[in-house]
Parts: structure tokens; C-alpha cells; sequence
């Protein structure tokens, strides 16, 4: 203790070594959290090292340590149950939103009608190269690579036509895209 006092970092070493593992599966016990517990013992020999200077006053080590893990276990379990609380919150809150989104979304015939014609006329609309990309890229399943090979363009050209085409539907289509997050248009 006299050595490390005076930073000595092989006795320090020594320490380590001797308490690491008995202060490792104590934490374990306790947090039931591989990462955590090495954190906590981590942050418990940080703490040895910054006050080695008083560590000479020391009479019962092994009860000076443990007492320091247990106050670090202690403060872990505060911030993971905050962590937790707060995910548990955020899951909670995005099932909510889900929930109501999926209470007001209209999935009548008469709605799929409208966004098929929708869909058709804005087909219609795009200039004739963009949309047989497009019609390629979302109804053919082809790649973006496949698609320039095939029309002998760019890959550059073939993304810069798809983004157009598809910023055209979000845009004809935004009162209704809620209904089609798992459609084509992703």
C-alpha cells in the first residue's frame, strides 16, 4: 500500500490483478450486466489510482474496495434504470403514435381507387425516359445497375431519374402516404 501511495505502478499492477476478478463477479452479481460490471470495476480502480495518495491510511483494503464497488454498483443502477425508463418511455410513446396512426388510416376500396388513379396519372406524366426507369426500377425489381446497362446510361443517371420520379409521387401522393410506407414508393 506504501508503494502505491507513492505511484508505484507495479504494486498497482499487483492490486489489479489480486481484486479485479473477486470485484468483477461481485459487481456481476449485483447488475446482472456483463459491460456494466466491468465498467464498475473500471471506474473502481480509477478511483484507486486518483486517490493512491491516501491509500497508506487505509487499515482494511479488501473493505475499501468493496465499499467503492458497491457505490459504483449502486450509481450503475440508478443510470440503468433511468436508461431503461427512458426506453421503456420512447416505446411506449411510438406505440401510441403507431396506434393512432393506424386508428385514422382509411383503408377503404374507394381510397386504394383513388391512389391507383393517382399513381396512373402521374405515370402518364413523366417524361417518357424517367418513367420507363422508374417502371423498370419499381415494376420490373430491376437493380439501378441492371437498368443503366440496359438503357446504355449512366448509374448516375439512372439514380438522379428515380429520386426525380419519386420526389413527383411523394408530391401527388402526400395526403396518402401514410397507406403506402410499405409500398413501392420507399
Amino acid at each position: 500500500m506504501k508503494r502505491l501511495s507513492c505511484g508505484d505502478e507495479r504494486a498497482f499492477g499487483l492490486l489489479f490483478s489480486s481484486y479485479y476478478e473477486r470485484l468483477y463477479y461481485f459487481s456481476l452479481h449485483y447488475l446482472n450486466n456483463n459491460e456494466a460490471s466491468k465498467d464498475v470495476v473500471q471506474d473502481l480502480f480509477s478511483v484507486v489510482w486518483e486517490k493512491k495518495e491516501k491509500l497508506e491510511n487505509i487499515e482494511n483494503l479488501s473493505a475499501w474496495l468493496y465499499s467503492i464497488a458497491k457505490n459504483l454498483c449502486l450509481k450503475k443502477m440508478d443510470h440503468l434504470k433511468v436508461v431503461r425508463k427512458h426506453s421503456d418511455y420512447l416505446k411506449y410513446r411510438e406505440l401510441c403514435v403507431n396506434q393512432n396512426s393506424l386508428n385514422e388510416l382509411d383503408t377503404s376500396p374507394m381510397i386504394f381507387d383513388e391512389i391507383s388513379g393517382i399513381i396512373q396519372a402521374t405515370l402518364k406524366s413523366l417524361p417518357s425516359h424517367s418513367r420507363r426507369i422508374f417502371e423498370l426500377s419499381r415494376f420490373e425489381n430491376k437493380k439501378n445497375k441492371e437498368i443503366a446497362v440496359e438503357l446504355d446510361v449512366s448509374l448516375k443517371t439512372v439514380e438522379a431519374h428515380i429520386s426525380k420520379c419519386l420526389k413527383i409521387f411523394r408530391e401527388a401522393l402526400k395526403g396518402y402516404l401514410s397507406l403506402l410506407v410499405f409500398f413501392w414508393l420507399q
